[in-house]
C-alpha cells in the first residue's frame, strides 16, 4: 500500500502529512453448479476407486544458490582521555599511548581483566575498558577534529551550538538578537603554539564561551539587560562583568583556569581573579537558565 503526500505551509512553518490511499474491495461471485437428476443417478451406479493424495512435496534444490552470512562489523570504541595500550591482558607493559577522542577497531568486544583488545596503529594491545566507550561502528577511525573535541566538551550545556576553529588566537560567543542563530569561534593555538583541544587552558576557554551562549539564553538576546544585570554581581570590576561572569560559568563547570603549559611556564584564563559565592551563585543560576 502507498500513501500521498500533502504539504501545509502557515507562516515559517511547514507541516508534511501523510494521506491513506482510498481502498477498492472486491468481491469474487461463486459459481454453483448444479447437475441434472439423470446424471446423479448414473453417477451413483459406478464404482468409484479409492484415491491417496499426498500434501507433501519433495523438496527441490535450487542449483547454484550460496547462503552467505553477512560479516559482523568490528566493534569500534573512542577513548574518553589518553589511553595507554597494554601489550598483553594483565601486566604493565606498554606499547604505545592513545590521544583522547581517538576512534580504534577492537578485535571483540570481550574483556578480560577489565581490559579490551584493540588495534592502533596497525598493532593490536589491550586497552583498559573504563578510558574507552563504544560508538557507531560508523563512526571514522583516528583522531576527531579539534572543533570536534570542543562540541564534546560542551555537549552538555551548548549541544548543537556550531563552533568553528580558528589560528589567530581568537575566541568568541556570538548570536542573533532573535536567537535564530549562535556560534562559538575558538583558537587552537595559545601563545604561537598550537593547543590540544583537551587541555585544560582550551577546555575553560571552551567553557567560557559556552557560557556566553548561556548568558544570551537566559535573558532571552535582551544584551543590553544582560550587560546591566552581569555589571550589577561584579560592580567596579577591572572587567565587563559579562566576562567575569563567563569565567564564574566556566568555574561551576569544571574549568582549571589555572595550571601548566610545561618547560616551568603557566597561564591563568580569565577575566578578574577568583569567583566570589555570590558570584558563584549567580553563575549557578544563568546555567539553569534563568535570570538573577
Amino acid at each position: 500500500m502507498t500513501t500521498t503526500t500533502g504539504t501545509t505551509l502557515e507562516g515559517n512553518r511547514m507541516t508534511t502529512h501523510a494521506r491513506a490511499p482510498r481502498a477498492f474491495l472486491t468481491l469474487a461471485t461463486a459459481l454453483a453448479l448444479v447437475a441434472s437428476p439423470a446424471a446423479v443417478a448414473s453417477a451413483a451406479a459406478v464404482p468409484v476407486a479409492a484415491t491417496t493424495v499426498s500434501t507433501t512435496a519433495a523438496p527441490t534444490a535450487l542449483p547454484g544458490a550460496v547462503v552467505t552470512a553477512k560479516k559482523k562489523a568490528a566493534p569500534r570504541y573512542q577513548t574518553k582521555v589518553r589511553t595507554v595500550v597494554y601489550t598483553k591482558a594483565s601486566g604493565s607493559k606498554k606499547r604505545a599511548t592513545i590521544p583522547a577522542d581517538y576512534t580504534v577497531k577492537a578485535v571483540s568486544a570481550k574483556k578480560k581483566n577489565s581490559r579490551i583488545q584493540v588495534v592502533y596503529k596497525g598493532k593490536r594491545g589491550w586497552v583498559k575498558a573504563s578510558k574507552i566507550s563504544r560508538v557507531s561502528s560508523s563512526t571514522k577511525l583516528g583522531k576527531m577534529s579539534w572543533a570536534g573535541s570542543a562540541k564534546k566538551n560542551i555537549k552538555r550545556w551548548c549541544k548543537g551550538v556550531p563552533v568553528k576553529v580558528n589560528k589567530v588566537d581568537r575566541n568568541y560567543a556570538s548570536a542573533w538578537s532573535d536567537g535564530s542563530r549562535e556560534l562559538i569561534e575558538l583558537s587552537r593555538v595559545a601563545f604561537g603554539e598550537k593547543l590540544d583541544p583537551n587541555h585544560p587552558l582550551a577546555v575553560a576557554t571552551q567553557y567560557h564561551e559556552c557560557g556566553h551562549i548561556l548568558q544570551y539564553r537566559a535573558y532571552g538576546y535582551d544584551f543590553v539587560a544582560l550587560r546591566k544585570a552581569m555589571d550589577k554581581v561584579y560592580p567596579k570590576g577591572e572587567h565587563p562583568g559579562i566576562e567575569h561572569m563567563a569565567d564564574c560559568i566556566s568555574d561551576v563547570m569544571g574549568a582549571k583556569r589555572y595550571g601548566s603549559l610545561g618547560q616551568g611556564r603557566t597561564y591563568y584564563a580569565g577575566y578578574g581573579g577568583d569567583c566570589s559565592k555570590k558570584q558563584l551563585k549567580a553563575a549557578k543560576r544563568i546555567i539553569a537558565g534563568k535570570r538573577l
